[in-house]
């Protein structure tokens, strides 16, 4: 063979090698992705149910389309958990409750199936705490950086630093940090005794920890009674307060990777240094095992001692004869029985993208999409389901352009 021919034969085995790597990679298990978001187990005012719902279901949808493009599940929990820190009511980030400073101090985690996490405790003067939590897994050895370590390496990953009134809910405040008109009740973010009223009255209903709802006549007429979703009245129990734990994701992507995330501002009033366990500890608020990813709201005290999504785990890889749904309610049942606290929630994803939502509190606003559909509900016994019209693509689009 002349040495033209052999030059030839060696790009024609090259061009085949490249070819059957290519084969290899689209015979890959491609799946249909899953998210489930939650915003927070606790009580819920009614005035609060619908827009939290609704950005719960919006995050959730926005966060499912990219991942059917293809996106990774870390990608998908941060950006559906962006998507909360940056609107009112949930409980981080933006209008996230004050500590005993009068400072909105937050906390936050996300962890992924290979066993790695990064958690960020006592960080201030940033829009997306999850971002910097994202940043600790990636680009740094640790698991938990706090306070002003995690500020420095904030400013050193060239994440936007606020000011400490641009978190703070007040009177002229916006919906989020990135929207300009708010049609809905005035909030006010402080700690304080209720509000007297004109009449010099206590009035119970505008009493919320760490902020007041100004929820006066001209506000209230000027929202249509149609704009409110009917929930299970004979189930809620109508509630004067807004108090509510972290806020989580979870995600099953086209890899079949798992991701779990969750953000929180932690409890209303807390001292100075005090971070919460559902944000910084791994086992607790979030967790990803062998056969699931799970994240968890409620109680703070309670889910330290208690480390629910540990066990939730633990439960979920034993042979037991128990379905999977009725082993995550069984775990939340015994956290219920042991601490006397009912306020818990879990959201969890199985590593074959099967989703499951339990609750014991009044109120836990969630949502997943799965097969072209978002199911979501806020009250027990309570589950809507919509189709998804705004997909880019088809869910059995299988390009290669995906990360």
């Amino acid at each position: 063979m002349c040495d033209y021919c052999s030059w030839i034969s060696q790009v024609l085995d090259k061009i085949d090698a490249k070819a059957q790597v290519r084969k290899k990679r689209r015979l890959a298990p491609w799946v249909d992705p899953v998210i489930i978001i939650h915003g927070g187990a606790g009580n819920i005012p009614r005035y609060a149910q619908k827009f939290m719902l609704d950005e719960v279901k919006e995050a959730a949808i926005t966060s499912y389309c990219e991942l059917i493009k293809g996106c990774s599940s870390v990608d998908a929990v941060e950006r559906a958990i962006c998507h909360m820190e940056s609107k009112k009511y949930f409980n981080c980030a933006y209008g996230g409750s004050l500590d005993a400073n009068g400072e909105v101090v937050m906390d936050a985690a996300i962890m992924t199936g290979d066993f790695r996490a990064g958690c960020v405790g006592a960080v201030r003067n940033m829009a997306h705490p999850i971002t910097l939590a994202k940043k600790v897994l990636q680009q740094t050895e640790h698991v938990l950086v706090v306070e002003s370590g995690a500020q420095k390496l904030a400013l050193e990953s060239n994440i936007p630093i606020l000011s400490s009134e641009k978190l703070i809910v007040t009177s002229d405040s916006k919906t989020s940090l990135h929207e300009e008109e708010d049609s809905e009740a005035q909030v006010v973010k402080k700690i304080q005794e209720p509000v007297q009223t004109e009449n010099g009255q206590c009035d119970t209903r505008m009493c919320i920890p760490g902020c007041v709802i100004d929820k006066n006549e001209q506000v209230k007429s000027a929202i249509p009674e149609t704009a409110f979703i009917r929930l299970n009245e004979s189930l809620e129990i109508e509630s004067d307060f807004l108090q509510i734990g972290a806020v989580g994701a979870v995600a099953y992507d086209r890899k079949q990777r798992l991701a779990s995330g969750t953000s929180t501002a932690g409890e209303s009033g807390k001292l100075h240094g005090r971070v919460s366990a559902t944000g910084t500890t791994i086992g607790c608020g979030i967790y990803v095992g062998q056969g699931c990813c799970i994240s968890v709201s409620g109680c703070d005290e309670a889910i330290h001692k208690y480390a629910p999504a540990w066990r939730i785990s633990r439960r979920l890889r034993k042979k037991c004869t128990l379905m999977n749904d009725e082993a995550v309610a069984a775990v939340l049942k015994d956290f219920e029985e042991e601490t006397g606290r009912s306020d818990v929630g879990a959201i969890v994803l199985t590593t074959k993208g099967v989703p499951f939502v339990s609750f014991r509190c009044t109120h836990f606003p969630w949502a997943y999409c799965q097969k072209g559909y978002v199911y979501y509900g806020c009250a027990r016994n309570e589950k809507f389901s919509e189709k998804i019209d705004i997909l880019e693509r088809p869910l059995d689009c299988m390009c290669e352009d995906s990360n």
